[in-house]
């Protein structure tokens, strides 16, 4: 074995060498003063297992996470909000358009259902008002009108006499 090779044999063997010797003490004081000026005082290191952390920290991430939480919550919900209105605004100008159609067929329908106008196509179309006025047609057994100052007359008094004569095809 060559001299290199043993010499690092040995090293890694070899025990750890001896601490220096403690000097003698002297006046505890005085040795107190000249270390707190030679090196500052050092915190002794507790290892991470066994320190706990404080309630006060501890309570402190909760708030935080808590608050970003909440500020995720309300963004969501402002989201969602705003959307639904906006579907609303759109059904309500639906709602107005359809209303204003619907507004301007009543227009429409009550122009077209007008007398004048009805009277104005029949006469176009060659039709011509009857010289003698509407007869009531006699039905034997059936019940007189009562009213005889030319209003209608009501057959509800008599509704049981006539609906035995109507048959089954009524209700």
């Amino acid at each position: 074995m060559s001299p290199v090779a043993a010499a690092r044999r040995r090293e890694a063997t070899s025990v750890a060498p001896a601490p220096p010797a403690r000097a003698p003490r002297t006046h505890a004081p005085v040795a107190r003063a000249r270390r707190a000026r030679a090196e500052p005082a050092r915190v002794p290191r507790v290892p991470r297992a066994t320190r706990s952390r404080s309630g006060t920290g501890r309570a402190a991430t909760v708030v935080v996470i808590a608050t970003v939480l909440a500020l995720v919550t309300a963004v969501v919900f402002h989201v969602v909000l705003a959307q639904h209105q906006m579907e609303l605004d759109r059904i309500n100008a639906s709602i107005v358009r359809e209303q204003r159609r619907y507004e301007q067929d009543q227009l429409t329908v009550s122009a077209l259902a007008a007398p004048q106008r009805v009277i104005a196509d029949a006469e176009r179309l060659g039709l011509v008002v009857s010289p003698v006025p509407a007869q009531y047609l006699w039905v034997p057994g059936a019940p007189m009108p009562s009213a005889s100052d030319g209003g209608t007359a009501t057959t509800f008094a008599d509704w049981t006499k006539v609906k035995s004569r109507l048959g089954d095809q009524q209700p």
